[in-house]
Parts: C-alpha cells; structure tokens; sequence
C-alpha cells in the first residue's frame, strides 16, 4: 500500500485532486480510500487529503496516524505554519510547488524532494493527470495506460 498526503489551504482543490486520482486508480483496479481532513472551514486554513492506493483490500481507517510515502504541498506558505512533513516514511518524498529543496532546508528530515514546476505548464487544466504522470515517473504508483 502507498499513502499519499496532499497539503493546501482551504479553497485549493486538495479533496478535488487526491478524488481525481482516486477514481482513476479505482478504474485501474486498485483499492483506493481518501480522506479530506480539515479544522476551521474558512478560506486560507491548512487542509490535507490522504489517499491511499494497494492492489489488496486497505484495512487501515485512520485520517489522523498517517505515515505517507509521498507529501504533496500545494502551497508552499505551508511550511512556514505546519510540519508537513509529520510522520512521513524514511524513505519518503516531499513534491511542492514554487519550491527548491534548498530552500526547505532541513524541514525535509532526510527525505527526498521533487519540484512540481517543470510538470506544470501555464493553465494546465487537467491537474490530476499531471499528478498520476509525476507518480508514474517516480514509480510511486503503476498507472496503466
């Protein structure tokens, strides 16, 4: 089983997009769950989604103990007002937007980082699939084709 997080603010379409890839990967085969977690419901407040993916039956049920391979930041303000790296695996993945991984420092607890910028261009539409091709890519995730 692979978990994924993705951070955003309240307004971003983090429920949106780890739903977009869930029901591309359910259409694959795959077991999928995804939780929205979230506190105020207020526009600008810290939000983040888990998808899980596994080509068995997922048993785990929990929102809030997650240990996610991959950490999706959609808004790179986020690491200034959370841990969005919290609980994530040793040999995990940290991908954000608008962020070098010098800049980050040590916030990425040893793990890995990758832009997001190069797979975006100008008014991509189809954010979702630009998000299954990085996973591909990184073989996080065997999408079909």
């Amino acid at each position: 089983m692979r978990e994924i997080r993705f951070h955003g603010r309240f307004g971003q379409p983090v429920g949106k997009l780890s739903r977009a890839i869930g029901q591309e990967l359910l259409r694959q085969g795959k077991n999928v769950q995804v939780f929205d977690a979230f506190a105020a419901v207020r526009p600008g407040a810290p939000m983040y989604s888990i998808l899980r993916v596994g080509d068995e039956s997922i048993r785990k049920r929990s929102a809030n103990n997650t240990s996610p391979d991959i950490v999706v930041v959609l808004d790179n303000s986020l690491f200034d007002v959370i841990d969005v790296t919290k609980g994530i695996k040793a040999d995990g993945t940290v991908m954000a937007l608008g962020m070098t991984e010098n800049a980050l420092g040590d916030k990425l607890h040893g793990s890995s980082f990758v832009s997001l910028d190069p797979y975006f261009e100008p008014n991509s539409s189809d954010v979702a699939a630009v998000f299954l091709k990085v996973l591909a890519e990184r073989d996080v995730l065997v999408v079909n084709e």
